[in-house]
């Protein structure tokens, strides 16, 4: 649902800026800033997977949706 200037007289979509996105390339420049390639972050990202798993934390290597069944709706729940 789009805002109209009658809602929002204040609001100029030239000038907006969405805080979450924003926050986001923010983390994507910090990111870029420490590591030079995919590489490089993704082998980070696996060491700590590696400690969480010494650390005894437990990760699923893939999910199959196809495996697991929603349950089952009762009559009860209309």
């Amino acid at each position: 649902m789009k805002e109209t200037r009658e809602k929002q007289p204040d609001f100029d979509p030239e000038t907006y800026t969405n805080p979450i996105l924003e926050e986001c390339y923010q983390i994507k420049a910090e990111i870029s800033a420490q590591f030079k390639t995919q590489e490089e972050f993704f082998a980070y990202l696996k060491a700590g997977e590696e400690e969480d798993k010494r650390n005894g934390i437990k990760y699923v290597s893939y999910y199959d949706p196809s495996k697991h069944t929603p349950p089952e709706k009762s009559e009860d729940d209309d």
